[in-house]
């Protein structure tokens, strides 16, 4: 097996097929050679054109004359003729050159020969003979690359894929390059994130914020137990119903704190005096609406109003809990402001702030990090496919086997 770096085996495989086609190469640079050599005696003979005495033709058409010559030399030196490096592709330029020098010699002869055509037969004519040659070497040159070539062509073309291998192998190193740049910003993500949850961790282990979410949690457990002592809204809602549809008609009834009522129940009952005059008197209306059948609530629903209004009037139970839910928030107001005092809020506050940043930055530097991985991943095994296929490609071109080492700086 041979083993060749991709950097230099363009110039193996070239050497390699240039060997191989060497029978077929040879004839091809002897129809080159022989172009080349009509192409030296074009210009020759332009300057054959140009030896004419100047009296014998005024100095308009030797001017005309002069223009005639440097046009088609121009043509002429801007054809590429390849020399040692000759393929199908700069042959076929050379043959699409010639081309279009026939058609310019033709264009630029239809326009000047007529100044000074007398003066010059012997030129026109031996002019005439060359582009002949050239012609008749150029429609050889066309048919051996159409009949002889093709096997060389597909050899050649091999090299073509080439610059996609090339292509593929930056686009790795570019991409691994962005990886581990997108893998170091992670990681300072990750280590800065790990710090501030350290440091909140710490923060929140302050007796203030202990004590504080002690207070939080009673109050919060306080007020499950006094909805759950006045989870009695169906009713009332049915009575603020009748009463705004005007079916109920009850003296001394206050139809706003009914409505504030049902909003919020904990805020408006902890708003009044300790002995809750106006729930009080509204739940005995509602009783006795009850009582009376006003609601048209279902008898089980009915009943068990009632029960539940009779009990906070027996057991006071009510008003001890909002007592107990006042002094609960007095207590997270002082220990607010201990927190606020001591600078602890502002510190959770800018800490948490930080966190939330860097929480954003973090997955902004995951999804770089997975989307270049990506990229990543899908180049080498883009790069794999290829250099499989390519490899077996030039093993059928050359009859051996064939190993392409692909050598990444990183």
């Amino acid at each position: 097996m041979i083993e060749k770096n991709l950097e230099d085996f363009e110039e193996f495989y070239t050497e390699k097929i240039n060997n191989i086609f060497s029978k077929i190469k040879k004839v091809l640079k002897k129809l080159i050679l022989e172009i080349r050599e009509n192409l030296i005696e074009i210009k020759v003979c332009l300057d054959h054109f140009l030896e004419i005495e100047e009296g014998k033709i005024d100095q308009k058409a030797q001017k005309s004359l002069h223009f005639f010559s440097d046009r088609i030399r121009k043509e002429i030196d801007e054809i590429e003729v390849p020399e040692e490096d000759i393929t199908y592709d700069n042959t076929l330029d050379l043959l699409n050159s010639i081309k279009r020098l026939f058609t310019s010699i033709n264009e630029i002869a239809r326009k000047s020969l007529p100044k000074f055509q007398k003066e010059v037969q012997p030129q026109i004519k031996e002019l005439n003979y060359i582009t002949r040659k050239l012609g008749k070497n150029q429609a050889n040159l066309d048919e051996f690359m159409r009949k002889k070539y093709n096997e060389v062509k597909e050899a050649e073309y091999l090299l073509k894929k080439l610059p996609k291998l090339f292509s593929l192998k930056e686009n790795i190193e570019h991409a691994k390059a962005d990886l581990d740049q997108f893998e170091i910003e992670l990681e300072e993500r990750e280590k800065k994130q790990d710090e501030l949850n350290t440091q909140l961790l710490k923060l929140e282990k302050n007796n203030l914020f202990k004590d504080l979410e002690v207070e939080k949690d009673k109050l919060f457990k306080l007020q499950m137990k006094i909805n759950d002592e006045i989870g009695f809204k169906k009713a009332l809602k049915k009575f603020k119903f009748e009463l705004e549809k005007g079916n109920l008609h009850i003296t001394n009834i206050d139809l706003n704190y009914l409505r504030d009522f049902l909003k919020n129940p904990i805020k408006i009952l902890a708003s009044e005096r300790k002995d809750l005059p106006k729930f009080t008197s509204l739940m005995v209306q509602v009783r006795h609406v009850l009582e009376e059948n006003k609601l048209n609530l279902k008898t089980d629903t009915k009943q068990k109003t009632i029960e539940h209004i009779n009990a906070i009037f027996d057991e006071k139970i009510l008003q001890t809990n909002i007592e107990e839910y006042l002094q609960l928030k007095e207590q997270i107001k002082s220990i607010e402001e201990q927190i606020q005092t001591a600078g602890l809020a502002e510190k959770l506050d800018r800490l948490k702030n930080d966190i939330s940043n860097n929480t954003i930055k973090l997955e902004h530097a995951q999804n770089d990090y997975a989307r270049k991985n990506k990229d990543y991943t899908r180049y080498l095994n883009s790069l794999k496919n290829e250099r499989e296929e390519f490899q077996t490609l030039v093993e059928d071109k050359i009859g051996e086997q064939i190993k392409l080492n692909i050598v990444f700086t990183f």
